[in-house]
């Protein structure tokens, strides 16, 4: 509570101190942006006049020179001098005596440095010198301070981490009543003469749009300097290099996220080529399963649009119907559980069609919609859809649409971190793949295969079976659970048991888009990964695409002018890092010097990290063919966005806890295996190794 006070009273200072700044310090910046604002409205009068023709005499003043702030520039007023001015600086450029008093002044200063370095260097070599002594003896003492790290630490925590603590808050406060800095960053546009720099722009714009007046850009040019000349009189270059540091930091990362967002839309086009049932393949480690990953959280806010863009459809068809109404009445069956389904909501509105055609006089049926007066049917040049075809359409659609989880059932976990902002009217998804914070989301649902098999289950009379309509599919390592011709040459399809051959999984393949169709669209998407085309069965395989991961990129950049920052972060990393850990090896205690550096070293390295964290990328490069492995090659290009597939969206080894138990069973573990006595094997040391082919080798000496 006390520091929720000081807070309200620091604002209140702030804010105080900006109004009395406004007041005594920058009084000429409102009369200025009143005069521009009269500017501003003989430009707007004139520019009416001379558009519509009118007989009235407008004499703009957006060319006239300001009476509030005086001429304190080194531009001349007039065009003409400017240009004779320049000519004669540009030839004293290249004029031969100012160039030997530049190589003059040149040498000069290159000895002042020189002196400087030679009392500059023996320093620093005696601080190195006496830092070495100091630091690089032998220490065991763990995890002790030092007296100087101690003595800092203390000033710290009485002084630094009480207003560093106080600080975050302030800014926290700030944050969530945004209102506040944005009056302040009003107040001092004004302060700073910003304000009359916009309306002097907006009065010379509504000037030139009717005279396209050419000479008359000097002049603003002059006016613009001229009104400057307020920030220039208040604000020092170090205040205005921050500043502008902040302006460019900004927009440059306005620009990496313009960029990924651009990415993202070059995925969902690859992604939108694909036929339903799509193969990722390469060898280990190619990112596979992070390509599969990415496309199928790209699938889900596909077709959460294609699902928005078939309701608008439907309520263009039906302008005056109530659909919020119809909406209202199915999430009530939803929660209910009367609709849970596609195929139970089409049975719903059926029956409420076959209601309607009993007893056409109950307007409840259609939320009080006046059929007779706005019309039952819908021509579409095409069809003659009637109300209840459209609405049956509308109800599947936002069945998908408005379900509040993920989308996505896979046989591993993948994040989702969207949003439904939901206010009790219509919701609408928050689908923001490169947020600024970190968000919780939803999990992907648990895969029952048994949902996909037509024919016999793993488990008899399984409830799940048959249940699996629409959705993002995603399995990884498909050739190990359905396998390839060969490893299934031995199963038989009559047997009692479930197996590849007799669970119709294929089939499902094949016909899976039946029942996922709403409108004609297909809201079924099935990714897989696999080492090998290969490793699936080719009757399945045939109905894919198969992408092969030829290459990925190393990681790249889509924030602009980054790279001297990165040299700076790198070379005092770098630089850091020798020292520290040749500080660990001689010394276990902690040491002010290390503490220092440390922090600053982390704090570089922090912000870098989270900069490409945010804004870095990767490319795939894709070979993409049929399924039939006959085809054309069709080399394509992925892009992976850090923030996007590695914001904890999945773990790469999906299946360890299988290995893991296995190996918590056991009570052995690397540094017990035994080791070889000299650079060649023994026998007794080749026959431990269980080996296929050092047991054959044997078996047929002994037999022999």
């Amino acid at each position: 509570m006390k520091k929720r006070i000081l807070i309200i009273i620091l604002i209140c200072l702030i804010t105080i101190s900006s109004v009395l700044a406004a007041i005594f310090v920058f009084p000429d910046s409102y009369k200025r942006f009143w005069e521009a604002l009269c500017d501003l409205w003989q430009s707007i009068k004139y520019y009416f006049v001379t558009v519509f023709n009118l007989d009235i005499d407008i004499t703009p003043t957006v060319q006239d020179t300001s009476n509030v702030i005086e001429w304190n520039n080194p531009f001349p007023k007039e065009q003409d001098v400017f240009v004779k001015n320049a000519k004669e600086y540009i030839n004293l450029m290249f004029n031969e005596h100012n160039f030997r008093m530049w190589l003059y002044q040149t040498g000069a200063d290159i000895e002042l440095w020189a002196r400087l370095a030679t009392l500059i260097v023996p320093i620093i070599m005696l601080i190195y010198i006496v830092i070495k002594n100091a630091y690089f003896k032998p220490k065991l003492k763990h995890d002790v301070d030092t007296k100087p790290l101690r003595i800092f630490k203390s000033l710290s925590k009485t002084f630094y981490e009480p207003v560093a603590r106080f600080m975050k808050a302030f800014f926290a406060f700030l944050k969530r009543y945004a209102i506040i800095w944005k009056v302040w960053l009003a107040l001092w546009i004004f302060n700073l003469n910003l304000a009359s720099i916009i309306a002097a722009f907006i009065s010379f714009y509504f000037f030139f749009a009717v005279t396209f007046d050419f000479t008359s850009i000097y002049g603003q040019f002059v006016k613009l300097f001229i009104d400057l000349q307020v920030i220039g009189e208040y604000i020092t270059w170090w205040n205005l290099t921050i500043i502008l540091y902040i302006i460019v930091d900004y927009l440059r990362k306005k620009i990496a996220r313009k960029r990924l967002l651009h990415y993202e839309a070059r995925n969902c086009g690859f992604i939108n080529e694909l036929p339903i049932v799509s193969m990722s393949c390469g060898s280990m480690g190619k990112k596979k399963t992070t390509l599969i990953t990415d496309m199928a959280l790209s699938q889900q806010v596909m077709f959460r649009q294609k699902a928005f863009d078939i309701l608008r459809n439907c309520d263009m068809k039906f302008p005056r119907f109530p659909w919020i109404l119809f909406e209202d009445d199915i999430k009530l069956k939803m929660e209910d559980k009367m609709v849970y389904n596609l195929a139970t909501i089409k049975a719903w509105v059926e029956d409420k069609k076959t209601a309607f055609s009993n007893n056409h006089n109950d307007d409840s049926i259609l939320y009080y919609y006046d059929w007779r007066r706005y019309g039952h049917d819908f021509n579409d040049a095409l069809t003659v859809s009637n109300l209840f075809d459209v609405l049956k359409t509308y109800a599947q659609a936002y069945f998908i649409y408005v379900i509040e989880s993920s989308l996505i059932i896979s046989n591993y976990s993948i994040r989702d971190d969207a949003e439904l902002v939901d206010y009790g009217n219509f919701p609408m998804w928050s689908n923001n793949f490169f947020p600024k914070g970190i968000t919780d989301g939803y999990y992907s649902k648990i895969l029952d295969f048994d949902t996909l098999r037509l024919g016999k289950k793993v488990i008899e009379d399984n409830p799940n079976s048959g249940s699996l309509e629409f959705g993002v599919l995603v399995i990884s390592e498909i050739g190990k659970e359905r396998g390839n011709n060969l490893e299934l040459r031995e199963v038989k399809r009559g047997t009692e048991e479930t197996n590849q051959k007799n669970d119709l999984f294929n089939s499902w393949l094949k016909m899976c888009r039946h029942s996922a169709t709403v409108d004609h669209y297909p809201f079924i998407k099935v990714f897989t990964d696999e080492q090998r085309p290969e490793s699936w069965g080719a009757d399945a395989r045939d109905l894919c695409d198969v992408l092969n991961i030829a290459s990925s990129s190393d990681l790249k950049l889509a924030m602009p002018f980054y790279t001297i920052e990165e040299m700076v972060t790198e070379w005092t990393f770098n630089k850091f890092i020798g020292l520290y850990y040749g500080l660990r090896m001689v010394r276990g205690d902690n040491t002010l010097l290390v503490h220092i550096l440390k922090k600053v070293a982390a704090l570089l390295w922090r912000r870098n990290l989270r900069i490409y964290n945010n804004y870095g990328y990767s490319v795939l490069k894709i070979e993409k063919e049929r399924g039939t492995m006959d085809g054309k090659i069709e080399r394509k290009k992925y892009f992976l966005m850090n923030k996007k597939i590695y914001s904890k969206r999945f773990s790469t080894d999906c299946f360890s806890d299988y290995f893991n138990d296995i190996a918590k069973k056991t009570n052995v573990g690397i540094r017990d295996y035994l080791e070889y006595e000299t650079e060649r094997a023994s026998v007794d040391e080749l026959k431990l190794q269980n080996s296929y082919f050092i047991n054959a080798l044997y078996k047929n000496a002994s037999s022999n």
